[in-house]
């Protein structure tokens, strides 16, 4: 059944490819719906379960649900677990705030070597996934692992939007965010260049900062390295498949409405700062596409250029799901 709908589906003579996407991405979400893997009686490891355990995984399962169900309708929040604590399970890396704006909080982590490294590093995380996505327990926290090589790292730490901020743009949180965080970098560290780490959708706006910096010859970062970022989304997987300008309307209005997404439309739809990203970024690839515009001009990512400092060159890397790639 699948292979025969592939095969309706699939690009026809005088059909646009995204509604030929679109319907192939329908069905094939219809057709995952009802696989036999997802019946109990049909699903041989959901069986052998049930029989070793006189099927107290089916209402174990079941109370899961009506739990998960109220909690959604509710929009309750879950406790956190016994024993939970925050700046041990979750944030564990010692550090403190060294500035914050009405966007944002800078965090300086507190050294645990004798000697540091020369040139600190400026993470920009996300601003859905908060900044201890990259800070979690001792064993995978990225940030304690960097400060245990010796590095000095900052990192920011987004605000949660309100009403009040219904006015702010990428370029608030590029200018008032990432080179507000790197003006303090500089000022605690002079003299020193930087190296920036982006994750997510605060990769893209480092790049969109770095591609700025480049072309007025601010050369404050050694190096750019992005993580489960993008810049170029010409290819941006099956999200383009609903993005279309009546969607991005759509949100615009609803971000009217409040001036902002609330935990539920964002639980719902994956947004940012008033659709601006969808719309110039997502639906229209202008950062590639040299036709990003920064304080009326516009910038473009192959401004970013090797040059050199104290003999070596700079490197802006873009780490992803693939091989890293270097942008000479």
């Amino acid at each position: 059944m699948q292979d025969w709908w592939d095969y309706a589906t699939d690009h026809l003579r005088g059909l646009r490819p995204e509604d030929a996407d679109r319907t192939r991405f329908m069905a094939r979400q219809m057709l995952d719906m009802i696989s036999p893997s997802n019946f109990p009686t049909l699903n041989p490891e959901v069986i052998e379960q049930t029989l070793n355990c006189n099927g107290k995984n089916l209402s174990e399962g079941a109370r899961n649900f009506v739990h998960d169900f109220v909690n959604t309708v509710s929009q309750a929040h879950e406790p956190a677990p016994e024993g939970y604590q925050i700046g041990k399970d979750l944030a564990c890396t010692p550090g403190e705030v060294v500035f914050r704006n009405d966007l944002f909080e800078l965090i300086q982590y507190a050294p645990q070597t004798d000697k540091v490294q020369a040139e600190p590093i400026l993470i920009v995380p996300a601003w859905i996934m908060k900044y201890y996505i990259l800070d979690l327990s001792p064993h995978n926290s990225m940030v304690n692992y960097l400060v245990g090589q010796g590095f000095t790292v900052f990192m920011i730490s987004w605000c949660n939007p309100t009403a009040d901020q219904a006015e702010q743009s990428l370029e608030d949180y590029r200018q008032r965010g990432v080179m507000a965080a790197l003006d303090v970098v500089n000022a605690i560290l002079p003299d020193r260049q930087v190296h920036a780490v982006g994750y997510c959708l605060g990769g893209t706006i480092l790049g969109i900062a770095a591609a700025t910096m480049a072309r007025e010859n601010d050369m404050r970062l050694v190096s750019i390295s992005l993580m489960a970022a993008q810049v170029d989304f010409v290819e941006a997987g099956e999200l383009l498949l609903f993005l279309n300008e009546s969607q991005i309307a759509f949100l615009e209005d609803m971000m009217w409405d409040k001036g902002y997404r609330d935990r539920p439309q964002m639980a719902r739809a994956f947004s940012a700062i008033r659709s601006e990203y969808l719309r110039g970024l997502f639906l229209e690839n202008r950062l590639t596409a040299g036709r990003f515009a920064v304080k009326g001009q516009v910038i473009a990512l192959k401004d970013i250029s090797a040059r050199r400092h104290r003999n070596r060159p700079h490197r802006a890397v873009a780490v992803g799901l693939q091989d890293p790639v270097v942008y000479r």
